[in-house]
């Protein structure tokens, strides 16, 4: 697969694998949405590879919603997920 070009979202993107996961796809050429609760940490790991933040609660599914529909309309209809977020 080669992700250059295409949207790519990642769930859990503020850290731990999700932000690993986030910066791969980016370095590969993916537009990366970094999707997580946690929108300071998010916009921390977007500035760094060039992608956008939108906060996320995968616990909400109307929120989950809404932040698909934000990453959408920023980079177009994404080919690429990775689900890293959770909850304890």
């Amino acid at each position: 697969m080669d992700p250059k070009g295409h949207a790519a979202i990642v769930t859990g993107a503020a850290s731990g694998l999700g932000a690993e996961t986030a910066t791969v796809l980016a370095n590969a050429g993916a537009k990366v949405a970094c999707l997580d609760v946690n929108l300071d940490g998010a916009k921390e790991i977007a500035g760094k590879i060039g992608g956008i933040a939108v906060r996320c609660d995968v616990t909400s599914p109307d929120g989950a919603v809404a932040a698909l529909k934000e990453a959408h309309d920023k980079h177009g209809p994404a080919r690429i997920l990775v689900n890293c977020a959770g909850i304890g």
